[in-house]
């Protein structure tokens, strides 16, 4: 592909990602793309196919680039503790979903992320695979060497889901957290403290859970 269509491509995906992202599927159209990103709608459907086709690749693009923005692991994590790579984990999630340099920094494609998290589309099926379940599988492993347990008990897939849904909750409703706790707004230089809150706050919820756990199985016949 030829430097002149590669800035073209680039340019509808930009222009794609906000439109859609402020106006949702349904009312985004092929046309008001083409204007924004300036160029023929003959362009975007030689580029992506159709208006289905551009969106999957843009919602590819954003969760692509958010994930290597903000890895959840880093190269030399293997030489941390399981805790440390917990905080990693948490405060990647943070950046990646409300800073300037992850979502947060695009208004239009941060509110494509929300819109799919609260009401899934079918082109989130392969990013799901590609992305967030292997993520998943991460935080769960993780947890896992926290507790120092088998990956394979079920109490630590309900530990995983807290955890990512504190995360996402912070992202998702910081205009209602910051009318109620004005000191806890999502700000670029708030992110690390909340982060490490919900850091420490699952670490206490992760020990409870395993000491529970632990008397569960002594009462047990």
């Amino acid at each position: 592909m030829s430097e002149k269509a590669m800035e073209t491509k680039e340019r509808i995906l930009k222009a794609a990602g906000d439109i859609f992202g402020n106006k949702g599927f349904k009312d985004t159209t092929i046309r008001a793309i083409a204007q924004a990103a300036e160029v023929n709608i003959a362009a975007i459907n030689y580029h992506f196919r159709d208006k289905e086709g551009l969106y999957g690749v843009v919602l590819e693009d954003v969760f692509k680039t958010g994930f290597t923005r903000f890895p959840a692991q880093l190269e030399q994590e293997s030489e941390n503790g399981a805790e440390e790579q917990l905080r990693t984990f948490i405060h990647s999630m943070f950046y990646r979903l409300q800073s300037n340099e992850g979502w947060g920094g695009f208004t239009g494609k941060g509110t494509l992320i929300a819109r799919e998290l609260l009401d899934p589309s079918p082109a989130l099926e392969p990013v799901l695979d590609r992305y967030i379940k292997p993520h998943k599988d991460m935080l769960v492993s993780i947890i896992a060497d926290v507790m120092q347990t088998d990956p394979e008990q079920d109490l630590l897939r309900p530990c995983a889901i807290s955890i990512i849904s504190q995360c996402i909750y912070y992202a998702l409703a910081s205009r209602v957290i910051t009318k109620i706790f004005e000191d806890n707004e999502s700000t670029q230089d708030n992110l690390d403290r909340l982060a490490d809150f919900v850091w420490v706050f699952s670490l206490g919820g992760i020990a409870r859970i395993k000491d529970e756990s632990l008397l569960t199985r002594k009462e047990q016949p």
